[in-house]
């Protein structure tokens, strides 16, 4: 049964290659523009994937120009993200941390690759027989920059913040893993306030040879901003990409105590391990649609309530059927009349990230009355009958939408979302 204790989101701060920032975000979602782009950073014109989502060229300049630290050459890039994303979610929710209760805010951050970027050259230069690369490579940041919880860790000491904090990982699902986290400590008293969200730099040398050697990255690099195809019949695997979500959860009495507006609400989590394979879901759906019944049951509402989908869709020919099988598990019938939206089409994939991305947008899209469209989706699949929202964002009054995402190794995870107001 569901607890009686309701959570709500009343901030959102994003850092996405659409844009550095949660209003620059936004409008490259609702417009449907690709941020798929040639890759940044290393020449690509010998290997097999060429493009990537990576966050605006400018970001290392808005970031110390916004976030005021000491020393912020030691952050990864990573955590350079969540801080960025965390600060703006906290304002844009009006919450000053030193004005409440410290030991009551937490935070919860998914990550599902972490600070490989800092390893790839270190590497590459042992291998081309530069021994003297090991010891230039690793400076006394080194540490501070790869661990996997420095995002967490960090938010904890920019913000004072001083409830329980940690770094879920879940692969795809950290981020959405790490709002059911968020939910839960309010829930059981743990927290009146949580930081929830993912962040992820993976868009690095050996981490896009790894994905495309295990077949998950497509390598039409030919479609350019298009690479990223959800749904559509020649989707031919994700695109890598970078970015952070970082969200204000709040219990509903400690947001009605400081007069917060409600976003939206997060009703329920579904959390299940498909106990399968590691890198190939069920593809009957099965799997996925238990995550999507037990975040129903956890939200108390039922199947036909659900009005919008956000789907994990990574563009991938096994992963996109399974879901859309999956959503016809849950609501039989109805499935081809239920609005669903494929996020990864502009942006790529960010793993730990992505979820994340997609539960702001999601929270966005309730408060706003827009169902966000999907791009690059040219011939639908004849097997993947649904409702894709395609060319321009849909106008709508919404109250419940859900929010899909299904990892490497079997985490599935889906949240059911609420209108915060009207």
């Amino acid at each position: 049964m569901p607890s009686s204790t309701r959570a709500c989101i009343t901030g959102i701060g994003l850092v996405t290659p659409l844009g550095v920032g949660r209003e620059a975000s936004w409008d490259g979602f609702v417009t449907g523009r690709g941020a798929v782009a040639p890759i940044r950073g290393w020449d690509t014109s010998t290997e097999a994937v060429r493009v990537a989502g990576q966050v605006p060229a400018d970001f290392e300049q808005l970031f110390h120009e916004r976030v005021q630290l000491p020393f912020a050459r030691r952050f990864g890039r990573f955590t350079q993200f969540a801080l960025m994303a965390g600060q703006e979610a906290l304002e844009h929710a009006g919450l000053d941390p030193a004005a409440c209760d410290s030991t009551r805010i937490g935070v919860a951050m998914g990550v599902g690759g972490g600070a490989t970027h800092y390893v790839d050259p270190i590497r590459e230069a042992l291998q081309q027989g530069h021994p003297d690369a090991l010891a230039g490579g690793i400076d006394h940041y080194f540490v501070i920059k790869t661990m996997f919880n420095a995002p967490a860790g960090m938010l904890t000491i920019q913000h004072g913040l001083r409830g329980p904090s940690t770094i879920v990982s879940a692969a795809c699902a950290s981020g959405t893993t790490a709002v059911a986290t968020g939910l839960d400590w309010i829930r059981s008293g743990r927290a009146d306030v949580v930081l929830v969200g993912g962040t992820d730099a993976t868009v690095t040398r050996e981490t896009i040879l790894a994905y495309w050697k295990v077949r998950a990255l497509t390598d039409a690099n030919e479609r350019g901003a298009a690479a990223s195809r959800p749904f559509d019949r020649d989707r031919s695997g994700f695109v890598m990409a970078e970015a952070a979500a970082v969200m204000v959860l709040e219990s509903e009495a400690h947001a009605r105590a400081r007069a917060a507006r409600p976003l939206a609400w997060v009703r329920g989590a579904g959390m299940v391990s498909e106990a399968f394979k590691i890198a190939t879901p069920l593809l009957d759906g099965s799997g996925m649609a238990k995550a999507m019944r037990a975040a129903l049951a956890d939200a108390g509402v039922e199947a036909a309530a659900i009005e919008h989908i956000s789907a994990h869709a990574p563009s991938t020919p096994q992963g996109d059927l399974a879901e859309a099988r999956a959503i016809h598990q849950c609501w039989g019938g109805a499935a081809t009349s239920i609005p669903v939206t494929a996020p990864k089409s502009m942006f790529g994939h960010a793993i730990g990230a992505s979820s994340a991305v997609q539960t702001a947008l999601l929270a966005l899209s309730l408060e706003r009355g827009l169902q966000l469209p999907t791009a690059n989706l040219e011939q639908q699949d004849p097997e993947i009958d649904l409702d894709v929202v395609q060319g321009a964002a849909r106008a709508s009054t919404m109250r419940l939408g859900l929010v899909n995402a299904f990892g490497f190794g079997g985490h599935n995870v889906s949240l059911v979302l609420e209108r915060g107001q009207g």
